[in-house]
């Protein structure tokens, strides 16, 4: 009876013990789920109360980062191309630009230095004089009938930005020296240094400035893919809008 019972014993102890294991197993799995049911939780409400900030599809800037004041629509004989111009962060600039367009001085120009994934340049009067090639680049003129100020606030958003692709920027032959000159910035033109004014980037036609980056040039001694347009990229007209 006594061996019995003892027996009896152990096999309810061993009961008990195994059913305690099961629970505490079973527990310990189910917690690890909880844990991720919560965090997709979180992660969805998250979501939902993100705020979405519009991007331009062709060259990803987010447009709230920036005011544009004003457009400025470019006919060139590759295509047209619009830029948003940015006036408060960099009034002078705008300011020429919007000028300049409006004498008809960018008509008839030829942009005169391609870089290729890096950046397109024009704004030279001098582009007019198809026999006057080896001074393209060296001229320029401004609406305040001289060289103007860099405008080159760290705080302003597209200071901040930088010259990411699809960025307007003046051309200069340094600091301070701002006339007529831009150029418009391609992949490459990341790596620049934060030393040329940005007032505006491209709002359409990016493809557009990628079509005129890949053009065949004369070999310069910046390279053999920088340099004048083999053949002529004419800027036809520029219209700005506010």
């Amino acid at each position: 009876m006594t061996k019995t019972y003892n027996k009896y014993c152990c096999y309810l102890i061993v009961l008990i013990f195994s059913l305690f294991m099961f629970y505490s197993c079973g527990n310990e799995q189910k917690e690890p789920k909880k844990a991720v049911k919560s965090q997709q939780k979180q992660v969805a409400d998250l979501k939902k109360g993100e705020k979405k900030i519009p991007v331009d599809p062709n060259i990803m800037i987010p447009l709230e980062r920036i005011t544009i004041t004003h457009t400025a629509e470019l006919m060139t004989s590759k295509g047209r191309i619009v830029l948003g111009l940015y006036g408060k962060d960099a009034p002078k600039a705008v300011e020429n630009f919007i000028g300049l367009a409006k004498k008809g001085y960018y008509n008839g120009i030829k942009f005169h230095r391609v870089a290729k994934n890096f950046l397109i340049q024009a704004g030279d009067r001098l582009t007019r004089n198809s026999r006057r090639m080896e001074d393209w680049g060296t001229g320029g003129e401004s609406i305040y009938k001289k060289e103007f100020e860099d405008e080159l606030d760290t705080e302003t958003p597209s200071y901040k930005i930088g010259y990411i692709k699809g960025t307007l920027a003046m051309a200069n032959r340094g600091p301070n020296t701002n006339k007529s000159q831009f150029f418009i910035c391609l992949e490459e033109a990341e790596k620049l240094e934060h030393n040329w004014t940005i007032f505006g980037r491209v709002l359409e036609g990016m493809d557009i400035v990628e079509l005129i980056s890949s053009v065949r040039v004369f070999p310069s001694s910046r390279g053999a893919d920088d340099g004048i347009p083999r053949k002529p990229i004419i800027i036809h007209w520029v219209k700005v809008r506010k």
